[in-house]
């Protein structure tokens, strides 16, 4: 008989654990189907033998931190989707969202294709803090003409789901979906999911971390390193604006920032985080990083 905890937690699909038990495994390939063909307009027959990757690590990922939290899906005609949940949101995030969805364009691009064989790529942001750069619940990224919005080619499409900025009613089923991630009450979960079988499994699947003492403490770790992960990033930009000050104003501000990045790198290193994502993260170059 399971131990239940003495006491009671609240559980949320923002956990990261949670997210990629919901939408980025086999078991809940329903789930992720019902909640990303409404987020991009795809036919739920676009998924017919859709390949969920990189999901091998989801046990043991908060030992070993060298895996990615992200969810890889690979739709059966090539098309690929990238799908990440974010609590805290960083400037750098667009920038970070356009790299990755570059980097999966020409994954399987080998010599000797066609640009003409490239497959689109869109990325899906689901972000718990505000998103600056749109009122909106939900935003969408393409290459347009900057003045008649013709699209240039459908290659790249990035979604941004803002959490912070759900309504209180009336809400669409994407924004049911987002509301279900979002929120701690299971009463509330249990009343989104009333009418939407799929989302009743998932109401299920989170109903487990309660009751499952291995999952809860998978969930618990999740939530960890999170805040380890955070308290990294603030530790290195109070190095950084520490050293800023005491170097003097303008001179001090630029080898501030640049002590910054060099701290981050450090601490991600430590972390045995990937190179490029340092790279990306700090603005070092790969030299400046293998330096290190």
């Amino acid at each position: 008989m399971q131990k239940l905890p003495t006491t009671p937690m609240k559980f949320t699909a923002r956990n990261d654990y949670a997210f990629k038990k919901l939408f980025g495994t086999e078991e809940n390939k329903d789930i992720m189907i019902e909640f990303i063909s409404l987020v991009t307009d795809l036919s739920q027959d676009d998924f017919d033998d859709v390949r969920i990757g990189n999901n091998e690590q989801l046990p043991r990922f908060y030992n070993d931190k060298t895996g990615r939290l992200d969810i890889k899906i690979r739709l059966n005609d090539g098309r690929k989707i990238d799908v990440e949940m974010q609590n805290t949101y960083f400037d750098y995030y667009p920038k970070r969202s356009i790299f990755y969805c570059s980097k999966m364009i020409h994954e399987h691009f080998f010599s000797g294709l066609q640009y003409a064989d490239l497959k689109k790529c869109i990325a899906i942001n689901v972000l718990n803090s505000p998103f600056k750069l749109s009122p909106k619940v939900h935003s969408v990224y393409q290459i347009r003409e900057s003045e008649e919005q013709t699209l240039l080619d459908e290659l790249l499409e990035i979604h941004f789901l803002d959490l912070t900025k759900l309504p209180k009613e009336n809400l669409t089923s994407v924004e049911k979906w987002l509301m279900f991630i979002k929120t701690d009450s299971k009463e509330e979960r249990r009343m989104l999911a009333q009418e939407n079988p799929v989302m009743t499994k998932a109401n299920n699947v989170m109903d487990i971390f309660y009751l499952d003492e291995q999952e809860r403490r998978r969930y618990e770790a999740a939530w960890e390193y999170e805040s380890d992960r955070l308290s990294m990033i603030n530790e290195s930009e109070r190095k950084g604006l520490e050293r800023g000050k005491s170097l003097g104003l303008a001179e001090g501000e630029a080898r501030g920032s640049r002590q910054k990045a060099f701290e981050t790198a450090r601490l991600m290193l430590q972390r045995d985080y990937p190179e490029s994502e340092i790279c990306l993260m700090t603005g070092l170059t790969k030299e400046e990083v293998e330096g290190l």
